[in-house]
């Protein structure tokens, strides 16, 4: 009886235990079930964030990427008045040749002989004042050499007061002479300044005069014709090479000696 109890309650202690560890499993996989769906979740959070996140960083930076092309675009044209003058367009030019206009133009052979003239003038005046300084300069010193021989003539018979007075006036005589040299040759210098600056004044309003009158013929000539352009071609210039079939020189040179002519025979009149 009491081997048969001791048996029952073995068995029934193991059943206990059994149902007990059963029962901890069970409770364990609910466990580890609860935890994945926790960690899925969780990470489903992250993949969110992180992505929802890249996308708020990147788009501030294309927009600040594409913000300054905007405004470049909008400079180059919110300010210019645009139609349809503005275009491409085809252009009509002719050239003169410079050589042919100093070698052909009567005009500017004219104008040559005046500002030759006025240089001639300009070295006939500096000279005519050089020899006059020069005459006032040696009268000077001729004036001292005298004084000199006479006093060298009556230094015997004289006093050592009069000696002394004597070459007083002499070395009077000679400070002046050197004073006289500087002060010439200073008026002489500032005279030649005053005459180069005149000549130079009047070759400039010649030259000036003389281009602006080609230029208002070429501006006739084009508008008459239709040129566009008509430029100056010259040996060393800007222009490195000129298609001679655009060389109106002769047309023009031709045209203003003739204009040229009529108008200096009729204020010859």
């Amino acid at each position: 009886m009491s081997f048969f109890s001791s048996c029952q309650i073995g068995r029934v202690l193991d059943c206990v235990k059994f149902a007990r560890l059963k029962q901890l499993t069970i409770t364990m996989k609910q466990a580890g079930t609860a935890l994945n769906i926790v960690l899925l979740i969780a990470v489903a959070v992250l993949f969110y964030l992180h992505f929802s996140t890249n996308t708020a960083e990147v788009l501030p930076a294309e927009t600040t990427q594409k913000e300054p092309v905007v405004m470049m675009e909008d400079s180059l044209t919110k300010f210019m008045s645009l139609d349809s003058n503005i275009a491409a367009k085809p252009i009509k030019i002719a050239y003169v040749n410079n050589d042919s206009l100093n070698k052909k133009l009567t005009m500017l052979r004219d104008v040559e002989n005046r500002i030759a003239k006025k240089e001639k003038e300009l070295q006939g005046n500096i000279e005519a004042k050089k020899r006059t300084y020069e005459r006032n300069y040696k009268s000077k010193i001729s004036e001292f050499e005298s004084k000199k021989n006479q006093y060298t003539i009556k230094a015997p018979t004289l006093t050592d007061k009069q000696l002394e007075v004597e070459q007083g006036k002499l070395m009077e005589m000679q400070q002046e002479i050197m004073q006289m040299e500087q002060t010439l040759q200073q008026k002489m210098y500032q005279f030649s300044q005053e005459q180069e600056q005149d000549y130079l004044m009047m070759k400039s309003e010649e030259m000036e005069n003389y281009y602006l009158k080609v230029q208002s013929f070429c501006q006739s000539f084009a508008k008459t014709l239709g040129f566009d352009f008509i430029l100056i071609y010259q040996s060393g210039g800007s222009i490195l090479y000129s298609n001679p079939n655009y060389d109106i020189s002769n047309y023009v040179v031709d045209a203003i000696n003739k204009e040229y002519a009529q108008n200096k025979s009729t204020s010859a009149k």
